[in-house]
Formats: structure tokens, C-alpha cells, sequence
């Protein structure tokens, strides 16, 4: 799989869980990228992000999500 149909695979990912109002719980860095646990209603799943462009996707969206929780 090319690189680019892996980033975009799990951005639409990250994507589909953030448009079902999903929240991000935590993040774990390690060797083989972050795992992700996100949350809604006492629902929770597990994305693993091994592509740094979407590591970075990932990043940007926490930091909407620390934003609106401020607000």
C-alpha cells in the first residue's frame, strides 16, 4: 500500500469516529506509532496511527478538541 492511500485511510478513519461525535480519551506513543482511544457515550475503540501525517492530523484535532472544551 502506497503511503498516501495509508494516510488517507486513517484520517477517514479518525474522521468517521470524529463525525459520530467520538472524543479523543488518549493517545500512547510507541515504536510502531500512537494508539488512540477514543470515546462516546461509554462506547470506547482503539485506532492504531502509524503514519506521521496522520499523527499530525491527529494532533490538530486534539487541540480543537482542548479548545472547545475551554470555551
Amino acid at each position: 500500500m502506497s503511503e498516501y492511500v495509508q494516510v488517507a485511510s486513517e484520517i477517514a478513519q479518525l474522521n468517521a469516529l470524529f463525525d459520530q461525535h467520538y472524543l479523543i480519551e488518549s493517545i500512547t506513543e510507541n515504536l510502531d506509532g500512537a494508539q488512540v482511544v477514543l470515546g462516546y457515550e461509554n462506547v470506547q475503540t482503539e485506532l492504531n496511527i502509524s503514519t506521521a501525517e496522520a499523527r499530525k492530523y491527529l494532533s490538530v484535532k486534539l487541540q480543537e478538541q482542548l479548545y472547545k472544551q475551554l470555551q
